[in-house]
């Protein structure tokens, strides 16, 4: 018994560490930063630190050995022999599931994330002040529906978005600062959901319908 409790108490401590929120910042302003941190560690992931490249030793080049190369033939393999059995319909069948599944998987992704800060600035501008409005009139156009669909279809608590036009200096900048949280053991329960659907839904129908017919090998041998 006492080994079942050290076992569930590290499962339980595992858990425990599983649920414990992940902090990504990344903030542009000419330069891209991306830091990532857990509990009490923190990793800056960009800008990466240069690292002075090894000399190397110079080798000797050898020359290339002259060899008869034959074009490889098509072999027969699980997919080909799923197309054979279960015509254009069953491939058409079998990526439906499978963008299906995996569509699944980005959704739960997203809703595992939570933008605590969302904020983009941008400002446009031309050497012309005509053609400065027409440009900030498509930013706009393009910039404040997808903040919205953001903003719907993914958690976020503090979001902004600003388009400036910048009619006389004619300059273009841009500005981002997002701040968002994950809870590692909502991604593995994504990773985890999606295999079981692509190991029922895609592998076992493939490996069931990609198995060669015995009057399908015959009439490939006799041909």
């Amino acid at each position: 018994m006492t080994a079942l409790y050290i076992i569930l108490g590290i499962i339980a401590f595992i858990i425990l560490l599983l649920s414990i929120k992940v902090m990504i910042t990344v903030h542009y302003d000419e330069e891209l930063t991306v830091s990532l941190s857990w509990l009490f560690l923190k990793f800056d992931l960009l800008p990466m630190k240069e690292k002075h490249p090894k000399k190397e030793k110079k080798k000797k080049e050898k020359e290339p050995e002259k060899t008869d190369e034959k074009i490889p033939e098509p072999k027969d393999n699980m997919f080909v022999r799923f197309y054979h059995n279960q015509g254009v319909s069953g491939v058409v069948q079998l990526l439906k599931d499978t963008a299906a599944a995996l569509g699944g998987m980005f959704r739960r992704i997203g809703r595992a994330f939570l933008f605590e800060e969302l904020y983009v600035s941008l400002t446009v501008g031309s050497g012309d002040a005509a053609d400065t409005a027409v440009k900030y009139g498509k930013v706009c156009a393009a910039a404040f529906p997808s903040m919205g669909f953001i903003v719907s279809n993914m958690r976020v608590k503090k979001y902004n978005i600003e388009v400036t036009p910048d009619f006389v200096g004619g300059s273009n900048s841009a500005r981002m600062h997002v701040k968002a949280a994950v809870i590692p053991l909502r991604l593995i329960n994504a990773v985890i959901v999606v295999a079981f659907q692509l190991l029922f839904k895609v592998v076992f129908k493939l490996l069931k319908h990609g198995k060669a017919k015995t009057a399908d090998v015959e009439k490939q041998k006799n041909s």
